[in-house]
């Protein structure tokens, strides 16, 4: 039961205020003016503090939705598939609930006129990262003010990012437009060098604007099947991509990689297998029908076309390698695309 005192406050803040977030660990309720003035209520719970919050919850979502039974569940279920579109989107951001914020967040009526306020409601809460991550997938995000504003609390958040899928993800997101200065992107390739759940952020996004800190140039392969690894780019996409591989340690480091590298040297008489074996076979077969079979770096470029995730992923889980074993277990497998990606490398 609510303090007649905390029922008034939040009547108020509810009335006066266009959004309104709850800090648990604080035990305070913040709202945000249409004037950007912020209003906080020191909460005052007698016994239970989260069954209180939950209270206080209640009663902005009855205030707000007119709703008495809480949290709307269907909600929680598309929070994340970006199926919440409603009418009004501010009403959300008024409950004191972070799964709102983040159906708001990933809804797909999102605009500019609330991106502010969703922003502000994500701040200095557990799902503030995901929240941002979720932002920086939308184009008009990126050219906001508050994109950049994302993008620094990211930037400053990612040492405190342990899930590699999302270290990667942040990465990626981060090299957009002009999110990030140059610097910044610079300090990332230099971390990348030691970390490669960076490198692989790099070469899934930025792939035309890949650093290139030891002099590398365009090569003349004159080979037709061979112009697409002869720029510049290309030549530092591959040689990262064997960096990657060279110190493979993490299972979803080597799925995305291995997807980025069909993906760039993908040919059209060439379809990914499961097995390397098929792999090289099929590069063997296609490079005898082109007319080619006696030039090596054609089959690499073939071999590589063909590589995909399904050549790990299946003997990763069956094992359930992690660390170096993925390397030492999964060594017929890497040591031919190694090997492939030596050929295409330089003249």
């Amino acid at each position: 039961m609510l303090t007649a005192e905390d029922t008034l406050k939040l009547n108020v803040l509810i009335s006066t205020c266009v959004a309104i977030r709850i800090d648990v660990y604080k035990l305070a309720v913040i709202g945000l003016t249409a004037g950007k003035k912020e209003q906080t209520i020191s909460l005052n719970p007698q016994h239970d503090s989260d069954k209180y919050i939950q209270a206080v919850q209640k009663l902005l979502v009855s205030k707000t939705l007119g709703s008495m039974g809480g949290y709307p569940s269907y909600l929680k279920r598309w929070s994340r598939m970006g199926q919440v579109n409603v009418g009004n989107l501010k009403s959300l951001l008024k409950i004191g609930n972070i799964e709102a914020v983040v159906a708001v967040a990933n809804s797909q009526s999102l605009d500019d006129k609330v991106l502010d306020l969703v922003w502000w409601c994500a701040t200095n809460t557990d799902q503030q990262a995901e929240i941002g991550r979720f932002l920086l997938t939308r184009d008009f995000v990126i050219s906001h003010p508050i994109g950049k504003q994302i993008a620094d609390y990211l930037l400053e958040f990612l040492p405190f990012t342990d899930d590699t899928n999302k270290l990667i993800n942040t990465v990626n997101l981060l090299l957009q437009g002009d999110l990030i200065s140059q610097q910044a992107k610079d300090k990332l390739w230099q971390q990348g060098q030691r970390q490669t759940a960076f490198l692989v952020g790099f070469i899934e996004r930025d792939i035309g604007n890949l650093l290139n800190n030891d002099g590398t140039i365009a090569i003349n392969n004159t080979a037709k099947e061979l112009e697409c690894v002869n720029s510049e780019q290309m030549q530092i996409l591959l040689k990262t991509i064997a960096i990657i591989l060279k110190k493979i340690n993490q299972q979803y480091v080597l799925y995305r990689t291995l997807e980025v590298l069909g993906s760039y040297l993908s040919h059209p008489m060439i379809q990914p297998f499961a097995d390397i074996k098929q792999c090289q076979a099929q590069a063997q077969a296609v490079s005898q029908q082109l007319g080619l079979q006696e030039n090596a770096k054609v089959k690499a470029r073939l071999l590589l076309a063909g590589v995909s995730e399904q050549l790990v992923v299946g003997t990763i889980s069956a094992h359930n390698l992690v660390g170096s074993a993925i390397r030492k277990k999964l060594k017929n497998v890497l040591s031919p695309i190694q090997n492939a990606l030596q050929l295409l490398i330089g003249n």
